[in-house]
């Protein structure tokens, strides 16, 4: 076997030195040949390749596209250009460069700006095509500022209708302008005639005659209760599936939004990985706790039904507890590996640890492979599907009466070496979207390979004062937009991998949920989808402060939902508090909702408890809705900055102002820190520390904070 392995590295490493005399001797079908597609490469860009080492690629993929792949690389900066061999297009090209500072929090540019540069880009490379393609209006306006450039999307048209896709991606940097990166697809072959298509009423009553939309129950988990919560909600069973727009017949794929088993509260081994283990300390004082079934109690269970090789040892155990509501589990794994005799054995397990229900369990060993490899199924799929529900019977009947089996379109289509079979979870006559039981078995030895539980123990509403089925199906094509576009589309019954354009009605950008009782749109957590950000407030033309306000907008620090800033009126401490620690960390929000402006005082306690923990505001401080005092601002700023241990040392600082007298002592030093850095400054030589702070005044504090 290590033989055989020695000989295939020795054939792939002769032929990779082939491959670039291989790759040439290709290129005589092309109208462009390397010399060719590195002159329009250096000319679309402009490129100086000096002191760079340069290395290129061919490729020809089986939808019969040809590319040439060129690269230039020095030690702190590449460039990486594609050309079509036929068309002498770019479709593709990546600035790269080291940078050793962090980009600017507020960007010298605005979005406007990007936008007119790449258009000018997009004129030069593409010239007809531009005319062909559509500006894409971004579902949110702020990247961020963790973001140094600006994603800007054009996509192709045809007579008016999308081509999803199809178009143009091009970065540009948010301080400089120039051309980060840029990716262009284009399908040239022969495309659907659009005015061949069946008309709007038509497509949706084909929708409605292949779909089937139905309430059903999702589980996400609530940032304010820390819990999985249950929320009822009218679903499109079998996703957001398009209508071929020339036949009217539904186009079946293996992806339909949601999957019934991936979705809700995790049930599987994967969660444990991500929690804190209990020291053996611990894990030894739950034991004396009578709720928690002991380790030799969890093992005599796990190794019941994980167990496949009697060589095996326990490898890992852990005792693990969650914090949404979920008990906590007894985790093991046994493994067995030798590799002179090419034998090994795996199991794995999650076991409650207050009732010793079996949660979750794989396994395999070398025996199963090797049977894999040389064998031909001995078990149907209808056979294999009764024993996976015999076990079930045996392992959990009472959540199995529970449950209907739920085929997929393509379940097992390719004659695997095991069969899943998904058991979805009723509640009220109304599936429970990610909550079932799985099971897999082998249809080599018929035995159970893997199992998963997945069952949230919660409540769920009741489904009261929803829409009828009818209403519900008027209020989708209300507020969803149902229109005609061009879709790349890959058949998996053909089992080939060039992908086909059909011409398509279907919902755009559509989670396959509305509410029961609105029929407005739902994101996939199962909130109402609101209107694309405006990016501005209607209270702020002409204010003073309008161009900071805008630019916290725009890297996403302040949102535009009430569109209502109310510039003069003063802050209140919970908002000043939000707005600050927004602009601190960029990569996350502390809530899903950090950014609504509509927030119930309970939301806040997390930015309460981040600002407390990193010592801007003391618990004793805390005053949610009270104003903010400018003395009060200075001292939030500087704790920000981490300078409190500075601040403190007031002997050392001398201020200016002539209201310097009302200034504790104690607070002058903050007062120095935020005024030499041009954060705060004063009106008439006074700094007034008692006066009240505006939301106009705190947006351009916090981009002086940021621009410092």
């Amino acid at each position: 076997m290590k033989n055989y392995i020695s000989f295939l590295l020795t054939i792939m490493i002769v032929l990779s030195s082939i491959l670039p005399v291989m790759a040439d001797s290709m290129t005589t079908d092309t109208s462009i040949d390397l010399k060719k597609a590195i002159q329009i490469a250096k000319n679309s860009f402009d490129l100086n390749t000096e002191g760079y080492v340069f290395t290129h690629n061919y490729n020809e993929s089986q939808d019969g596209l040809s590319e040439w792949y060129l690269n230039w690389n020095r030690t702190n900066d590449s460039i990486s250009v594609s050309v079509d061999a036929h068309t002498g297009d770019i479709n593709h090209m990546s600035f790269w460069k080291t940078t050793y500072n962090d980009p600017p929090k507020i960007s010298k540019f605005k979005r406007e700006d990007a936008i007119k540069a790449a258009d000018e880009i997009l004129k030069k490379l593409q010239p007809e095509k531009y005319k062909e393609m559509k500006l894409i209006v971004p579902t949110s306006l702020n990247p961020g500022y963790e973001y140094d450039s600006y994603n800007i999307q054009y996509i192709r048209q045809i007579k008016g209708v999308a081509f999803q896709g199809n178009g143009v991606n091009i970065g540009i940097d948010k301080n400089t302008l120039e051309l980060k990166n840029y990716n262009f697809t284009w399908y040239r072959g022969e495309l659907p005639d659009s005015s061949k298509a069946i008309n709007l009423t038509e497509g949706k009553k084909a929708f409605n005659d292949n779909s089937e939309l139905g309430l059903a129950y999702i589980i996400r988990y609530d940032n304010t209760t820390k819990l999985n919560k249950a929320i009822l909600v009218y679903n499109l069973k079998n996703g957001n599936i398009p209508v071929d727009a020339i036949t009217g017949e539904s186009i079946k794929d293996t992806y339909h939004g949601f999957d019934s088993m991936a979705m809700g509260g995790a049930g599987g081994m994967e969660m444990a990985e991500n929690e804190k283990a209990m020291t053996p300390e611990e894990i030894k004082a739950t034991e004396d706790v009578s709720q928690y079934i002991s380790k030799q109690k969890a093992l005599i269970i796990g190794e019941k039904y994980a167990l496949i090789n009697k060589k095996q040892s326990l490898s890992y155990s852990s005792l693990y507890n969650y914090r949404d509501g979920r008990n906590a589990r007894w985790n093991f794994s046994w493994s067995y590996d030798n590799h002179k005799e090419e034998e090994y054995a795996y199991s794995n397990i999650a076991i409650d640890a207050i009732s010793g229900e079996v949660i979750s369990f794989y396994k395999g060993d070398s025996i199963l492979d090797q049977l894999y490899s040389q064998g031909k199924p001995n078990y149907s799929i209808e056979q294999c599907k009764s024993l996976a529900e015999t076990f079930l019977k045996e392992i959990s009947p009472d959540k199995y009466t529970q449950t209907e089996y739920k085929s997929s379109e393509n379940e097992n289509t390719d004659k695997p070496r095991n069969y899943q079979f998904n058991y979805e979870r009723n509640v009220n006559g109304i599936p429970c979207i990610g909550n079932g039981l799985n099971v897999t078995v082998s249809n080599l030895t018929g035995e159970i390979i893997s199992y998963n539980n997945n069952w949230n123990d919660i409540e769920f509403p009741k489904p009261l004062n929803t829409l009828s089925l009818s209403d519900a199906y008027t209020e989708l094509y209300k507020n969803v937009n149902f229109q005609l576009q061009y879709i790349n589309h890959y058949d998996y019954e053909l089992k080939t991998s060039k992908n086909t354009v059909r011409l398509v009605y279907v919902f755009d950008g559509f989670s396959g949920m509305i509410d029961p009782k609105t029929g407005l749109g739902l994101d996939y957590n199962g909130e109402i989808v609101k209107d694309k950000d405006v990016g501005t407030f209607e209270d702020i033309k002409g204010h003073w402060a309008e161009s900071d306000i805008l630019a916290l907008v725009e890297v996403g620090i302040l949102n535009t939902e009430t569109r209502k800033f109310f510039p003069n009126e003063k802050i209140k401490q919970k908002d000043f508090i939000k707005i600050l620690l927004n602009s601190l960390q960029p990569y996350y929000n502390i809530l899903p909702l950090s950014l609504k402006s509509e927030m119930s005082d309970e939301d806040y306690e997390k930015y309460y408890e981040q600002a407390i923990s990193r010592k801007i505001i003391s618990e004793e401080e805390k005053n949610l809705n009270s104003e903010v005092s400018r003395i009060e601002g200075a001292k939030m700023f500087v704790n920000a900055m981490d300078l409190a241990y500075l601040a403190k040392k007031y002997e050392i600082f001398s201020i200016n102002f002539n209201d310097r007298d009302n200034i504790p002592d104690e607070l002058k030093g903050y007062v120095a820190i935020v005024s030499g850095l041009e954060i705060m400054t004063g009106n008439n030589e006074c700094f007034y520390p008692s006066g009240a702070i505006t939301n106009a005044e705190t947006s351009s504090m916090i981009v002086k904070f940021l621009t410092r």
